[in-house]
């Protein structure tokens, strides 16, 4: 289940500080495993595990010097960050960028897959 509610505190990814924008919603979700717990016919219980994948993602405020740098980015390597969820949790991050990012109006939908972890 993804966490919401307000933007981060302080997102940091790949050596660049990015500007969480004020009215913007963070959203995260740890990586890890779901399970399922389901009765066999002959009434023994087992467990299954799906594997899935963590990110963030936060609207953000760039210049077009900042956004070609974050873009530049964009080589399918995992890069160490940082944020601070609105609750105070910290995360630590090993991400790429995932998906098109496109800068309108000064602001970009961030979102990077990977390993993202609750401290």
């Amino acid at each position: 289940m993804a966490v919401t509610g307000g933007p981060f505190r302080d997102l940091r990814w790949g050596g660049i500080t990015l500007r969480p924008t004020k009215d913007g919603e963070a959203e995260y979700e740890a990586n890890g495993n779901d399970y399922e717990i389901e009765a066999s016919p002959n009434g023994d219980f087992y467990s299954t595990a799906e594997a899935k994948v963590g990110y963030v993602q936060q609207e953000c405020a760039m210049t077009i010097p900042e956004f070609q740098e974050f873009i530049a980015l964009k080589d399918g390597s995992a890069r160490a960050g940082t944020a601070t969820s609105p609750n105070g949790d910290v995360l630590t991050l090993n991400c790429a960028i995932d998906g098109e990012h496109i800068l309108s109006s000064g602001k970009v939908t961030v979102k990077l897959s990977g390993k993202v972890r609750v401290q």
